[in-house]
């Protein structure tokens, strides 16, 4: 990795020292980003380095990039040079069509489309270098990257990346820890005091919440029947023989014993099993390394970097991604209230969507998928985080990749993810959401695991139809 890692950082570079020279001549910069937690995380780094080089900026978040297109035509998305983060690899050319020869920089970790830009853009993407956009780095990554390529003080946004990362599901390996650039990231907010490192159960709110409430609250891995079931967990908790309590303090993850986390986990392992779940596949995602942030406070959601990136996420697929923008910028205060109110409000709804997967109509099988039809009743905005949730909930055959999908108007969107085993045997889903939703008259593209399209409603069953067709031939059958 370590000539591809140089490569990226040449990159790295030319793509700081443009935005650089875009500073220096007073341009107005318009960052423009996606709305998941990685995205608001790069566009948090990028503002927080611009607004210490004194550069005039705006940001936006969008949830489609026609979205930006919109206010293109609108005449409101004015500016010198625009900002892409985690967004535009698959859209270059659309992006040369709409902007012409504007100053157009791509910092995105999506696979890229091939298209001859002019000398005017910066594109700086992973996969050029031979990097994988999946797993070694994230777009908060990149921007991180740049920011300290345009001054070495940008370091204290280290941890703002390893969010957006996490966020991203990039440490989804046998170890539930990231690795490769990522992990060269973790290392540099180590080093300087920023984050800490240990080797725990994964649960949420693992200093400061009781046990019961941590377990209830954990939702990557979501734990079906447990996620979100305060007063199950709290009997799981005392069956198991550990105590909740020590006098009047409720005890805490961080208080328990090796042996009582060992109880916790079997516990936990034998529940699922119970429910007829396959408990082998969560009990991966259940320990693995656990990433706290030194300067935040052990009572907020900013503490561990996972819960962190929830937060973002629950401002970004709530209509608030200003309020997620500006804490992964570095404002707290009654922001701050406001952006844990947004992700208490965000866990309620994702449970009760994960409860319309009760539904009979809300399942349907195909040769080489399992199609989750949300219909009317999922905010479009909030598919790709419920996809992420079913497939770290141990539901899905392993043989199968999921589809999940929701109507906007007269629109779809689609979110797939694959398991680590299907992309080993041939699936990319970026590519393949790309072709079908560009034969179907929609947008689409992604990362060989997970990967997204937006689509008319009325080709949604030809869309289906084709994706397990190509999926099928991917795999050989």
């Amino acid at each position: 990795m370590s000539d591809a890692y140089e490569r990226l950082l040449s990159s790295v570079a030319s793509t700081a020292e443009f935005i650089e020279e875009c500073i220096k001549e007073d341009n107005l910069l318009l960052l423009v980003c996606h709305n998941d937690a990685d995205a608001l995380s790069a566009c948090g780094i990028m503002v927080g380095s611009l607004w210490r080089s004194d550069a005039r900026f705006l940001a936006r978040s969008v949830n489609r990039v026609d979205e930006f297109f919109q206010q293109l035509d609108e005449g409101s998305a004015e500016a010198d040079c625009i900002i892409f983060l985690d967004l535009g690899s698959g859209y270059v050319k659309e992006i040369y069509n709409k902007v012409g020869e504007k100053k157009v920089v791509i910092i995105d970790h999506h696979q890229p489309q091939s298209f001859d830009i002019p000398k005017c853009y910066v594109h700086l993407n992973p996969h050029f270098e031979g990097l994988e956009g999946a797993t070694h780095i994230s777009a908060s990554g990149l921007a991180y990257l740049v920011s300290k390529a345009l001054s070495e003080d940008n370091y204290v946004y280290s941890p703002i990346a390893v969010v957006g990362a996490l966020g991203d599901l990039q440490d989804k390996d046998s170890q539930r820890r990231l690795g490769s650039v990522n992990a060269k990231i973790v290392e540099e907010g180590v080093e300087k005091g920023l984050i800490q490192v240990t080797e725990d159960l994964i649960l949420f709110g693992r200093s400061f919440r009781p046990i019961h409430a941590a377990l209830a609250s954990t939702s990557s891995p979501f734990l079906p029947g447990l996620t979100g079931r305060e007063d199950v967990c709290y009997s799981l908790v005392t069956s198991l023989g550990i105590k909740v309590k020590d006098g009047d303090r409720w005890r805490v993850l961080a208080d328990l014993t090796e042996e009582e986390k060992s109880k916790l986990y079997n516990g936990i392992i034998s529940f699922l099993t119970s429910k007829g779940l396959p408990a082998s596949n969560i009990a991966k995602e259940l320990i693995g390394a656990v990433y706290e942030l030194t300067e935040e406070d052990r009572w907020t959601y900013l503490r561990d970097a996972r819960e962190f990136a929830w937060l973002l996420n629950a401002c970004g697929k709530t209509g608030n991604a200003w309020v997620g923008i500006a804490i992964a910028a570095g404002v707290r205060g009654n922001l701050l209230e406001e952006a844990q109110k947004l992700l208490e409000d965000y866990r309620t709804q994702m449970a009760k969507n994960m409860e319309l997967l009760t539904r009979p109509e809300a399942i349907t099988s195909m040769e080489h998928t399992l199609v989750f039809n949300g219909g009317d009743l999922i905010d479009e905005r909030q598919v790709s985080s419920l996809a992420s949730l079913i497939s770290s909930s141990g539901m899905i055959p392993q043989d199968k990749v999921l589809i999940a999908w929701a109507r906007h108007g007269d629109r779809v969107k689609v979110s797939a993810r694959a398991n680590r085993s299907l992309v080993e045997r041939g699936i990319n889903l970026g590519g393949i959401l790309s072709d079908v939703a560009n034969a179907v008259g929609g947008r689409g593209g992604g990362h060989n695991v997970a990967a997204g399209a937006d689509l008319p409603a009325t080709a949604l069953e030809q869309f289906l139809k084709e994706v397990d067709k190509r999926i099928g031939s991917q795999l050989g059958s």
